[in-house]
């Protein structure tokens, strides 16, 4: 690392666009992630913004249930935020699936979420580069009609992505434009599909990625897909422990199918859940690996659904293509035309 954690954060905000006359207000949680609360005051100083930092007992869903929702200082904390320009998350599980983001992004306000370590930060910072890769992905999802993925290990998967309401996101890794959210660091494109129309057969293969599980897939699993809910899956221990996270929230949401999706960052690697602590990473750098198709399951604001059951899989060697335009090819990225 070649930089301090204050002159990061300083850096991004620059990406963020923020100005002298802007307003911060920096989200986390008791006894949590106190040196990145540090540094981004410390950034925000430098630069002049105004600054809040907003403290909650705790604000991060669990990873299994049982879920017991409290809620009572969102309200309170909805206020203060929604008054400032920026808005930066550095609370343990990140407010992305929450009533939190959606009412700050709906006014507005810029939204960054923050939770890898600081070399993580720094190797993945985004660029314009990477955000005009991004925005063309968004364009194709946005013209298409059908998201098909492929593998040679059996995954053929469908979804209906037609018409210009299709939720998309777009992640570069910086907010700067009104009423954007983004993740530091970040690089993949991803839409949500009509509810209940993806369909088809998922097939995980050994090094494709469970997370915030945080770990490798270690042997086959085949997901059966029917009208965007998962009904079937069949293999080995991974396929087991995949049915008992399901099972384990009681709850039909658990089951559905997300956001669906590619990597586009070239710097990011699939090896990294072996480089770091998979307990100190969030798991970003595999979710914006070049060339990966992930999906998702759980909730979907959109059609919705707010179950706190959630999993992204990004997975190695698929081809997806957008009404015969292939994006990404045996999980290497291309636009040629079939």
């Amino acid at each position: 690392m070649t930089r301090t954690l204050p002159e990061l954060f300083e850096d991004q905000f620059h990406r963020c666009g923020l100005r002298p006359e802007e307003t911060v207000a920096v989200i986390s949680e008791v006894g949590q992630k106190a040196a990145y609360v540090d540094a981004a005051v410390a950034a925000a100083r430098r630069i002049g913004a105004g600054l809040l930092v907003l403290t909650a007992s705790s604000l991060s869903e669990p990873k299994l249930p049982p879920y017991l929702g409290d809620g009572r200082e969102v309200p309170a904390l909805l206020a203060a935020a929604a008054e400032c320009d920026l808005v930066v998350d550095v609370t343990v599980g990140g407010l992305i699936h929450s009533d939190v983001r959606t009412r700050i992004t709906g006014n507005g306000g810029r939204m960054l979420f923050v939770a890898e370590p600081p070399d993580v930060l720094e190797r993945l910072m985004g660029t314009p580069e990477l955000r005009a890769t991004v925005e063309a992905g968004a364009a194709l999802l946005r013209d298409g009609r059908e998201l098909r993925v492929t593998s040679p290990a059996g995954t053929d998967l469908v979804a209906d992505i037609s018409g210009s309401d299709l939720p998309v996101t777009m992640q570069w890794g910086y907010v700067d434009q009104p009423g954007r959210w983004d993740h530091w660091p970040s690089g993949f494109v991803a839409c949500f599909p009509h509810d209940r129309t993806c369909q088809g057969t998922i097939v995980l293969q050994p090094g494709d990625v469970l997370l915030p599980w945080n770990r490798y897939v270690r042997d086959p699993v085949t997901v059966e897909v029917n009208k965007g809910f998962i009904t079937d899956v069949r293999g080995g221990a991974d396929a087991f422990l995949l049915r008992d996270y399901l099972e384990s929230w009681q709850d039909p949401d658990a089951w559905a199918t997300s956001h669906v999706g590619w990597g586009v960052h070239p710097l990011a690697r699939w090896s990294a859940l072996d480089v770091y602590d998979p307990h100190a990473v969030y798991g970003q750098e595999l979710r914006s690996v070049a060339g990966n198709f992930m999906w998702s399951t759980g909730p979907n604001r959109f059609a919705g659904r707010h179950t706190p059951a959630h999993l992204d899989i990004p997975m190695r060697d698929c081809t997806v293509a957008i009404d015969g335009t292939v994006v990404v090819r045996d999980g290497r990225l291309t636009l040629e035309e079939k």
